[in-house]
């Protein structure tokens, strides 16, 4: 450095006292010991930018976050609608299930009232059957004397199947003879009934 000119070293010692300061500075600012921040305003811009760059990128991060949870929403609305949908659906169902329900238990007990008017006219039937070849089979006084506490419905039935077993056996019915031993009134009574039964069984 022999060489150099006074003005020459100075610069040179000037710039390297600056760098050195320079280091020194960013060491302690590294360290915690200063803030460079306050003594450059060039860096605190920077800083600054650097905050609205993360700033900016929070607020895109929002947006796509209200969207996400605002396109979630729409999907519970729907979700929510559906579900009512399927619930008035299975209400329907439930009532048109209890309606067959109903009607199914309405054509049963018609059944079963079938099925227990016919057991009962099959049981009349045969009693009046019974009660025929009794009457058939005892002398007639006493036979009128029986009926005479009896309905006009159940004598005018006895009356007619002790006619038609008559016929098939091919002998003479008793019944006009025990008509005789009626009183008046009761025995026309009796016949007219006879005769409508008759009339009612035979075809059109």
């Amino acid at each position: 450095m022999g060489g150099l000119s006074d003005k020459v070293k100075i610069v040179y010692l000037t710039a390297v006292i600056l760098f050195s300061m320079g280091v020194f500075a960013y060491l302690l600012d590294t360290w915690g010991i200063i803030n460079l921040e306050e003594y450059l305003p060039g860096m605190s811009e920077t800083a600054d930018q650097v905050s609205f760059e993360e700033d900016s990128v929070s607020e895109l991060d929002r947006q796509q976050l209200d969207k996400e949870r605002a396109r979630i929403e729409e999907e519970r609305i729907k979700l929510e609608e559906e579900r009512l949908a399927l619930q008035e659906k299975q209400a329907e169902l439930d009532r048109k299930q209890q309606e067959l329900q109903e009607r199914v238990r309405g054509v049963e007990a018609q059944q079963k009232a079938l099925q227990e008017d016919a057991v009962a006219q099959q049981d009349r039937k045969r009693m009046i059957a019974q009660m025929a070849d009794r009457m058939g089979n005892m002398p007639p006084p006493q036979a009128v004397a029986i009926v005479a506490g009896w309905s006009n419905t159940d004598l005018v039935d006895v009356f007619l199947e002790m006619e038609r077993s008559a016929a098939d056996a091919g002998r003479t019915s008793l019944v006009p003879y025990l008509l005789t031993l009626l009183p008046k009134e009761r025995a026309a009574m009796i016949t007219t009934l006879m005769m409508d039964e008759r009339a009612r069984s035979l075809p059109e």
